[in-house]
């Protein structure tokens, strides 16, 4: 028997994905697993589905609009379980994910290990556990929040996700637990989730360009003196001069 872990949930108005959420939680949750969901101040409040009604597996707290990164804190305050794996309203879980991410994270406590999406474009790899650099991350960022399994302690000594940010909070807490709690980051190499692609229904497709870019600048400068020189850092310089140059031609 695996050790049990909790997944953690924020939603604001998702009432579209509930009935296939909740379903998908069936299909994947062990005895002795977890979920917690943070109501971030939904116009219809969240309330436990019939079904669940006397499931104390699931927990549903309503605190009101506090933003997504203190939900995430307070959705793994509330969690009883060491391990935690996120999970957003909109996607889906494979039936093997936690099971897979649960043996990684008991060889290593101190890791973030994501997994790949069905949607994903098929790349060769010999590995079935690929290591990424934090600066890869500078170049861009080829892993999904809604795919995270760790354990508590990388959460904690990173001091959990940054509650003053208007985007780029996942991004902020990777480079943070890589950079202050020395965690290394892990992707699975098999598609173990399901994304939702409709911008229509992703709540930071809507967010201003300009807004992510000026935050996004912000948290790569934050935490680029802590990083050693990586030849990703070379190339997101590289493709910034660019991007500067094309300006200027304008």
């Amino acid at each position: 028997m695996r050790d049990p872990i909790t997944i953690i949930t924020t939603v604001r108005d998702g009432d579209a994905h509930l009935g296939r959420y909740f379903s998908n939680l069936r299909q994947i949750l062990r005895p002795r697993d977890q979920v917690v969901i943070v109501d971030d101040a939904s116009t219809t409040p969240l309330a436990k589905p019939t079904n669940w009604q006397h499931d104390p597996r699931l927990i549903i707290l309503c605190p009101g609009k506090i933003g997504r990164g203190a939900a995430l804190n307070l959705a793994i305050e509330n969690s009883s379980t060491d391990l935690i794996a996120i999970q957003d309203i909109d996607d889906i879980s494979l039936a093997s994910r936690l099971d897979r991410q649960v043996d990684v994270l008991c060889n290593d406590h101190n890791q973030l290990v994501f997994t790949r999406a069905i949607s994903d474009p098929w790349r060769p790899t010999l590995a079935a556990l690929q290591h990424f650099s934090p600066a890869r991350l500078y170049f861009s960022n080829p892993l999904h929040h809604s795919s995270l399994a760790m354990h508590r302690s990388v959460w904690a000594h990173a001091g959990g996700y940054t509650t003053d940010l208007p985007c780029c909070i996942d991004l902020d807490f990777y480079l943070r637990a890589c950079c202050v709690a020395k965690a290394r980051i892990n992707r699975l190499s098999m598609p173990l989730i399901e994304r939702t692609l409709d911008p229509g229904t992703r709540h930071f497709a809507r967010i201003p360009d300009a807004l992510y870019q000026k935050t996004r600048a912000s948290v790569l400068a934050r935490y680029r003196p802590d990083l050693p020189w990586s030849i990703w850092l070379a190339a997101a310089k590289l493709r910034e001069l660019q991007l500067f140059s094309a300006r200027d031609v304008r």
